[in-house]
């Protein structure tokens, strides 16, 4: 029974350990193009409107990766920086819980003597 929980609690850590951040860094990416399917634009409407981009045709995939502009760059940068301490906080906070309770099964009166020790 010990090993079982020994090794979900130890999975759980490595698996969550700075998801959160990890996450935000991929979801944003100041440098990432965005995807417009051929059936909503044209190349000839992507030139009037000046805007830089590179066709993509793949059988039954057919669009365009356009280059964010300079001000949807800042704004990706601007996320990152807010929302970074904000993850790092969550990772930090589910790495606490995990150790946490892994320290409780083990050991549940020690665990409970070094909660009052470090409250008092």
């Amino acid at each position: 029974m010990k090993t079982t929980w020994r090794a979900t609690f130890l999975g759980i850590l490595v698996v969550c350990q700075s998801c959160a951040t990890a996450r935000l860094w991929e979801d944003i990416d100041p440098n990432e193009r965005i995807w417009i399917d051929a059936s909503k634009t044209t190349e000839e409407a992507l030139r009037k409107k000046g805007v830089d981009f590179e066709a993509y045709d793949s059988g039954n995939c057919k669009g365009y990766l356009i280059k964010k502009s300079g001000m949807d760059r800042m704004k990706d940068y601007q996320l990152r920086a807010l929302g970074t301490p904000v993850t790092l906080a969550l990772d930090a906070a589910t790495t606490v819980v995990v150790v946490g309770a892994y320290m409780f099964v083990n050991d549940p009166d020690g665990t409970v003597w070094l909660i009052k020790a470090l409250c008092h």
